[in-house]
């Protein structure tokens, strides 16, 4: 069976931190996204640039596609395989999963403002003023059919062995 597990969030609430650090402690199937943009430290994914990503949706290779902070992402169709398939994702992407796949679930990484704002500016990929635009934007009520949140708000080491603890009773769940 082919389970699909989406972790969204704003930028900076460390989707990408959780899962590099849970990715050699679980047999899961962590997707890479395809993305304009160089990966950074805190990022495993695969950069094209315009021209390319361009070519790759219009041949129709990608499940998913969205725009974000000037940047495309994109998440091929052949990286999605039987058992459990973990996607960092947009919001906005979460539909395009839901309509191709059966069983998927969606993980909302949280922070209180104040830790987000500490991690944004230690992250130092924007100015003072891009880093307030981001804090200040609104969004709206996740649509997801199977949402679960998670406060990403502890230390490290604690909010990992819980991001593990609640990806392994997806998986229990699922093998039922």
């Amino acid at each position: 069976m082919t389970q699909i597990v989406l972790i969204v969030g704003a930028s900076g609430v460390g989707k990408d931190t959780l899962l590099r650090n849970i990715k050699n402690r679980l047999e899961l199937n962590f997707i890479k996204r395809y993305i304009t943009r160089e990966p950074d430290d805190n990022e495993n994914n695969y950069y094209v640039d315009d021209i390319a990503f361009d070519r790759l949706k219009n041949d129709n290779f990608f499940i998913s596609t969205w725009e974000a902070h000037h940047n495309k992402y994109g998440i091929a169709k052949n990286q999605i395989i039987e058992g459990i398939n973990i996607i960092s994702i947009s919001r906005g992407a979460i539909k395009d999963f839901e309509n191709s796949f059966n069983n998927v679930t969606t993980i909302e990484i949280t922070l209180p403002r104040d830790i987000l704002y500490k991690r944004l500016k230690n992250r130092a990929r924007e100015n003072e003023d891009e880093i307030q635009k981001r804090l200040n934007r609104s969004y709206q009520k996740i649509n997801a059919k199977n949402i679960l949140k998670f406060d990403n708000s502890e230390d490290i080491e604690i909010s990992i062995e819980k991001f593990i603890t609640l990806l392994e009773r997806i998986k229990n769940e699922t093998d039922i």
